[in-house]
């Protein structure tokens, strides 16, 4: 490189060296890009050609010539099965005329050599032909022997000379594919060479360019070192700042979903209230009823020690009974935060217990599915949470789409192949819309009016699955038989790591 343009090149300005990297690269990426993709077409045309037109007629050719020499030559040698001969040539003479389709589609490919191949070739299969006509007919009239002696060596003849003409067109054809690829393998090796070297020339001008550069990016770095520092020392700070800010918009976010999620129990509650209500109307009755039997027989004078103590006996059996039911719902909604084992399968049929009152007013059949005990280490409140708010779900789509007959709720408990444990909730209401399905776990959403649905239910149940539980649970729209009649179902799958 000349000093005059040694000189021009380190007076010019960074930015003005790297925009003359870019072009050079650029440009010179172009060409041998250019020169490659027009090679590389001229390759793949050749070799297009080269398979297509002269390794798919020798295929062609081969498959006439063994129907005609190959599968022939077995008959005649063995003296036996001469009527497979009419099947020999039919298959051949296909071949023939695939062979003759392709060629004449691209005839001014064609040179005069083989036309003249061809032209003899195609008389001596259809000499051939005739030939075994006539051999079959005197096979058909005369038998055997007289096929032997008029068709055997005239036969046999005129198969060599169809071999020797069919292979002298196989290998003109591949004596062409031969220059072919003699050609192709030339196109290639030039194109290599002239991308190899384009590629090294810009290579060099690249890296003289990028030395430049680098000098000068050098002494930029040298001067921001100091501007650097100082600014690390601010980012620190600032960097301590959004810590701050983030660990206390977590904590804001954790209350939040804590008032969520007792809001959603508190709805809950509502449901609960309303059920305890119905369990204890009946035994409200029945004290009722005994208590008034206890004036009744007072005025009566039949006021006895038996009845007495037989009534008293019946009166405790009522209050106890009204007492569990109170203790299973303080259970229910209790706040002990403890992890413990327990029983998935009793879990469920506590919490269906305790909606049991809607689901049989509303005529909600309730299957469960669980052959086995399954335990979980987890919170069962928690997990009776969820399948509530699923069961209340289902129950307002019932609903909401005027269902009022059919209403089949199917929970199934099993452990899969990998141990873990897999709860499904499936309803037949008609499925989740799939133009909302993906956003029904999303805080605050709900399909319902704002005065009867918060949308906190099911983005509750996920939180308690997914953070407090280490599960899944995920919704789809599934098709199944119930009762011999098919219904578009929503399904929930609650999984649990195995334990």
């Amino acid at each position: 490189m000349t000093t005059g343009t040694k000189s021009f090149l380190d007076n010019l300005s960074i930015a003005k060296k790297t925009v003359i990297l870019i072009i050079v690269i650029t440009i010179g990426t172009l060409i041998i890009a250019g020169t490659a993709h027009f090679g590389v077409k001229n390759m793949k045309n050749s070799y297009d050609s080269f398979f297509v037109t002269s390794f798919s007629t020798i295929e062609k050719l081969e498959s006439t010539r063994k129907s005609y020499i190959t599968d022939m030559s077995i008959p005649i040698v063995e003296r036996k099965n001469f009527k497979d001969l009419a099947k020999f040539k039919k298959e051949g003479f296909r071949k023939w005329k695939e062979f003759l389709e392709s060629y004449y589609k691209n005839i001014d490919k064609k040179d005069e050599t083989i036309q003249a191949l061809v032209d003899l070739s195609q008389k001596e299969i259809l000499e051939t032909n005739t030939i075994i006509d006539n051999s079959l007919a005197v096979l058909k009239n005369s038998g055997e022997k007289e096929f032997i002696s008029i068709a055997y060596n005239s036969l046999r003849t005129r198969l060599s000379s169809l071999d020797l003409m069919l292979s002298k067109l196989m290998q003109y054809y591949y004596n062409n594919a031969k220059k072919t690829h003699e050609k192709n393998t030339k196109l290639f090796n030039s194109t290599q060479y002239m991308v190899m070297g384009l590629t090294a020339l810009v290579a060099m001008i690249s890296l003289f360019l990028s030395m430049l550069i680098a000098k000068n990016f050098q002494n930029l770095i040298q001067n921001l070192s100091e501007v650097v520092e100082k600014t690390n020392k601010e980012n620190i700070k600032i960097q301590k700042s959004i810590i701050d800010k983030v660990d206390n918009a977590v904590k804001e976010a954790r209350e939040k979903d804590q008032i969520m999620y007792q809001n959603a129990r508190l709805a809950s509650m509502g449901e609960m209230i309303g059920n305890i209500a119905h369990q204890w109307r009946q035994p409200l009755n029945a004290l009722t009823l005994l208590i008034q039997s206890f004036g009744t027989k007072s005025l009566t004078g039949n006021l006895n020690q038996k009845f007495i103590d037989t009534q008293v006996d019946e009166g405790l059996r009522l209050a106890v009974s009204m007492s569990n039911t109170i203790e299973d719902f303080r259970n229910f909604f209790s706040s002990h935060r403890e992890k413990e084992y327990f029983d998935l399968k009793k879990s469920i049929a506590d919490t269906l217990d305790m909606s049991s009152f809607f689901c049989k007013d509303e005529n909600i059949d309730i299957k469960v599915e669980a052959d086995e005990e399954i335990r979980l280490f987890g919170y069962s409140n928690e997990f009776s949470q969820v399948l509530l708010n699923l069961i209340n779900n289902a129950r307002e789509n019932f609903k909401h789409r005027d269902i009022e007959e059919n209403k089949k709720f199917i929970i199934t408990l099993k452990k899969d192949s990998n141990g873990e444990i897999v709860v499904d909730f499936i309803d037949n209401g008609g499925g989740v819309d799939e133009s909302i399905i993906d956003r029904i776990f999303e805080p605050y959403f709900t399909t319902k009016h704002k005065s009867i649905g918060t949308g906190i239910g099911l983005y509750m149940s996920k939180q308690i699955i997914e953070t407090q539980m280490n599960g899944k649970i995920e919704v789809k729209n599934i098709t199944k038989v119930i009762n011999d009649t098919e219904y578009k179902c929503a399904k929930f799958t609650i999984t649990f790591p195995s334990v």
